[in-house]
C-alpha cells in the first residue's frame, strides 16, 4: 500500500491542481480531471472501482494538505486484515471420508449409465471445399431427379 501511494504521489507531483470549493478539485494532467474528496470520486473512475486513491486524487489530497491515508478504503489497512482472521478458520473435510456404505458420497450426482451401441460406429466423410454432390439420374430414361427404382416413365 505504501509503495503504491508513493508511486501515485510521484506521478501527480508535477500536475497543476485548482480548487473549486473545499472538497472539489480540478487536476490538470494530460487532460482535465475532476476530483471530489467528500464523495471519494474521480472522473477517471479508478478511485471508485478500486477504493484506492488514483494519481489525480492523491495530487488533490496533497494540494489540500490532508493525509492520504484518511482517503484509503478500510479493507486496505492492517486492522481490517486482523479482524478478518480473528476468528478461527476450520479445515475443509475430506470428501473421501464422507462416503456412505454404497460408496457414493451424500449429495453427489453420478453420471447416467450408458450402453455402447453394437457394431462399428458410423463415420461421415467431411467434404472438401468446392466438392459438390452428383445429381441423381435415372439409368432407364436418362432424366435427372429420380433413379431407376422410382422411375414412372413408360418404355
Amino acid at each position: 500500500m505504501e509503495t503504491r501511494l508513493c508511486e501515485n504521489a510521484e506521478a501527480g507531483r508535477t500536475w497543476a491542481v485548482r480548487r473549486s470549493n473545499s472538497t472539489v478539485f480540478e487536476v490538470f494532467a494530460d487532460y482535465s480531471v475532476m476530483v471530489d474528496l467528500e464523495q471519494r470520486t474521480c472522473s477517471c473512475c479508478l478511485w471508485q472501482i478500486d477504493g484506492f486513491p488514483c494519481t489525480h486524487a492523491v495530487a488533490a489530497i496533497l494540494a489540500k494538505r490532508d493525509s492520504v491515508y484518511d482517503y484509503v478504503e478500510c479493507y486496505y489497512k492492517t486492522d481490517f486484515f486482523r479482524k478478518a482472521y480473528e476468528s478461527p478458520i476450520f479445515p475443509i473435510p475430506d470428501i473421501g471420508k464422507g462416503l456412505g456404505s454404497n460408496g457414493s458420497a451424500a449429495g453427489v450426482v453420478l453420471p447416467p449409465i450408458t450402453k455402447r451401441p453394437a457394431g462399428r460406429p458410423p463415420t461421415k466423410r467431411i467434404k472438401v471445399f468446392g466438392e459438390f454432390k452428383r445429381p441423381l439420374k435415372c439409368s432407364r430414361c436418362n432424366v435427372a431427379g429420380h433413379n431407376r427404382k422410382t422411375c414412372k416413365a413408360i418404355i
